[in-house]
């Protein structure tokens, strides 16, 4: 497996913590240049630390997924400095708790955004640069949809099935895999699941190198 991930360009959004942690960490361990992605720049920055300090190679950058400026400009840094993106973890996710009575439109804009639209734009974003440079994996991580006490969550969560669906057709016969991911349990065994599903992908676009 880590033959597979030698060198590869590797974007993880929500890197700072939780399942974004685990899996930038994981993909860090296996050999991939990691560009660590959170709103929070301290997040991303221990992350991309704690890769480094193990021998890795990792970068972070501090973005808002749900902005498409900021999320381009840090795509082109990260094209700017390693040319390619190979793979992207969308991983990135809000919980807000409100019911349906209490959610107000701004909680359900920020969910909806970061959850559903900062998915779009990543994956969109990055197929595009893919596309360019000889293929590549996108994951999308699903946390439970049936999460109590939290319509905007549900819901934002639950339209990630329909948005990889279209994106799987239309990539079809391309060198571009999305897949969608449960992200449930431990951080450790979705990472783990994060970077088989990676592997399998690589070798079958003949990606290993």
């Amino acid at each position: 497996m880590h033959s597979i991930f030698a060198n590869r360009v590797a974007v993880v959004t929500g890197g700072g913590g939780g399942y974004g942690r685990a899996v930038a960490l994981a993909l860090g361990a296996a050999g991939a240049r990691v560009a660590v992605n959170d709103i929070n720049p301290d997040g991303a920055q221990r992350t991309a630390l704690e890769i480094v300090d193990a021998g890795g190679t990792a970068v972070a950058y501090t973005a808002d997924v749900s902005n498409k400026l900021g999320l381009q400009t840090m795509f082109y840094s990260i094209l700017e400095k390693w040319e390619r993106v190979e793979i992207l973890v969308n991983a990135a996710v809000v919980r807000p708790q409100a019911t349906l009575q209490k959610c107000d439109e701004y909680e359900w804009d920020r969910c909806v955004g970061v959850n559903l639209k900062g998915v779009f734009l990543c994956t969109q974003t990055a197929m595009r640069a893919m596309a360019s440079t000889g293929g590549g994996t996108v994951i999308v991580l699903q946390p439970d949809a049936q999460r109590a006490g939290s319509v905007a969550y549900a819901a934002s969560v639950a339209g990630l099935e329909g948005l990889v669906a279209c994106a799987a057709r239309e990539l079809a016969g391309s060198a571009v895999r999305v897949e969608l991911l449960a992200a449930d349990g431990a951080p450790a065994a979705v990472a783990a699941s994060v970077l088989q599903a990676c592997a399998l992908a690589a070798v079958s676009v003949g990606a290993i190198v």
